[in-house]
């Protein structure tokens, strides 16, 4: 038989305690990954609602003939205020946009932008983040009477 010494029976307290030292350096660092991903992925998906209502809108618009300055208003939709301008634009506040209360719609038209017989369609959906800070995603299309004659 091996007679074993004092120190080959176990581990010490200090080896014991340097370990749970590092386990837990090891477990905040993980923590602190973990919770940036999740604030990453929430930024993400409101960035993704947030693209999906403003290409709707878009959509919406590109889909009607080409109204002239005098009859933008055929653009609105009844959840929306509209002002005169120019530019003029269509409002949706917060709470408003059916199924999605937590974002607000700008949609901007310039006529004659860039080029004279253009409309520039712009939307600004917003939302306010977890630390009350307002993040907001634009979306720009062009359109123009004629591009639609190809239809």
């Amino acid at each position: 038989m091996s007679r074993r010494t004092k120190r080959d029976a176990g581990m010490t307290l200090v080896e014991v305690m340097a370990a749970l030292a590092l386990l837990g350096l090891v477990a905040v660092g993980i923590m602190s990954m973990l919770v940036v991903s999740i604030r990453q992925n929430k930024l993400a998906e409101m960035r993704s609602i947030a693209t999906g209502l403003a290409s709707e809108r878009v959509q919406q618009i590109a889909s009607h003939p080409y109204m002239a300055s005098s009859t933008y208003t055929e653009y609105k939709l009844s959840e929306e205020t509209a002002a005169a301008g120019p530019p003029r634009t269509f409002t949706t506040a917060y709470g408003l946009i059916p199924a999605h209360p937590e974002f607000s719609r700008v949609v901007t038209l310039t006529y004659d932008s860039p080029v004279a017989g253009m409309l520039r369609v712009q939307t600004a959906v917003s939302w306010v983040d977890r630390k009350q800070a307002t993040k907001t995603h634009v979306i720009v299309t062009y359109l123009h009477p004629r591009l639609e004659e190809g239809t």
